[in-house]
């Protein structure tokens, strides 16, 4: 599996209306609803120094850890993207090679060739599929069972900055350097639509339930709601904003951007900042989410968060949320209103003392 991969070239339609298809279809098959860590999660993080680090939560007594379990030079380049899908973990890199490994064995499963570029995202569905983006414009649909590449989706006309999967697994969104954003149909490997953005797109994501999707320009987040075609809001945020992530709490979706200012800054989905938090000493460069038991046998959601200051840390979602969520979960972007700056402290921090880059939060820790 380390030798270069054939490639598969993947017929591309003219742009139609998108569709959310059925999670009864054929195809990627779709996710079952998350399931909280019982007893411990794992953190993947990749660094500019080209080092992988997994790092294991787990609760002893009262108190949340986070200890190595493992930590290799995994790459000859800077690691740009990391993702984990049941018991595989995988990471891309400048070297334009993905990297996989079998979580429960410990032991690295071979590399995967078939881009021409430095690897910008991974994201794994389930534990059945890895889609790959890269440099060279391509996306890459690879089947865990036998690291086969099934389609190369091929519609962009520059890099690839971020690919998001729809919950049903059987769309996924791509944001380019060329100014455009894609739908793809995942059933039969086909551009669904084709729309030009006003900026280049940096990042996509998906919000837990797939009703809204939200695409990150430099210091600008723009909401959309599944078929409608225009925004249903825009974020205006202050800061260069480098991670994105859509969460849920007591069933109300929040906007969370992780920016140069060190600070994760909490949106409604109206487009309103409801507050920040300094997290960091540095920008922060990734965040991720996992549904947790916690001691008393409550599930919550723990965000993680890395930086450039080469700190990994872990927060209870609620800590976060629950102060401003009370009035001001559907505050509209036009609230004049100032946004508090919440005080508040982490469950956990492990340093790593490198320039972290990337994150993904699984609830297997092997």
């Amino acid at each position: 599996m380390g030798k270069q991969q054939k490639r598969v070239k993947a017929e591309v339609d003219e742009p139609s209306t998108p569709a959310v298809a059925s999670a009864a279809d054929d195809g990627i098959p779709a996710l079952a609803e998350r399931e909280a860590a019982q007893s411990s999660f794992l953190v993947s993080a990749g660094t500019y120094e080209r080092i992988l680090y997994g790092i294991e939560g787990r609760f002893v007594g009262e108190q949340l850890t986070l200890n190595p379990q493992f930590i290799f030079p995994a790459h000859i380049g800077c690691i740009k993207a990391v993702s984990v899908g049941g018991r595989y973990l995988a990471s891309g890199s400048t070297d334009e090679v993905i990297k996989l490994y079998d979580l429960k064995k410990r032991v690295e499963l071979g590399s995967l060739h078939e881009h021409k570029g430095s690897i910008t995202s991974l994201h794994f569905h389930g534990h059945t599929h890895l889609l790959s983006a890269s440099e060279d414009g391509a996306i890459c649909i690879f089947r865990t069972k036998d690291w086969e590449p099934l389609k190369v989706l091929k519609g962009h006309k520059g890099s690839v900055n971020s690919i998001a999967i729809h919950p049903s697994g059987k769309v996924a969104l791509s944001v380019s350097q060329d100014r455009t954003v894609i739908l793809w149909n995942l059933l039969t490997g086909q551009r669904a639509s084709r729309t030009k953005t006003p900026q280049v797109g940096e990042i996509v994501a998906w919000s837990p339930s797939g009703s809204l999707y939200a695409i990150a320009y430099a210091t600008e987040i723009q909401l959309h709601s599944v078929g409608q075609s225009e925004s249903v809001a825009t974020i205006f945020c202050r800061q260069r904003i480098l991670s994105m992530l859509i969460v849920t709490l007591k069933g109300q979706d929040y906007v969370l951007a992780g920016c140069q200012d060190k600070r994760i800054h909490i949106y409604s989905t109206g487009g309103a900042e409801l507050a920040s938090v300094q997290c960091h000493d540095n920008r922060i460069k990734g965040l991720s989410s996992v549904d947790l038991a916690f001691p008393d046998g409550s599930i919550h959601t723990v965000l993680v968060t890395v930086s450039s200051d080469g700190r990994i840390k872990a927060w209870k979602l609620d800590d976060l949320i629950d102060p401003v969520a009370i009035t001001s979960a559907s505050a509209p972007s036009s609230s004049t209103k100032e946004a508090p700056e919440l005080k508040v402290e982490p469950l956990a921090v492990y340093n790593a003392d490198v320039r972290l880059t990337c994150v993904a939060a699984s609830s297997n820790a092997y």
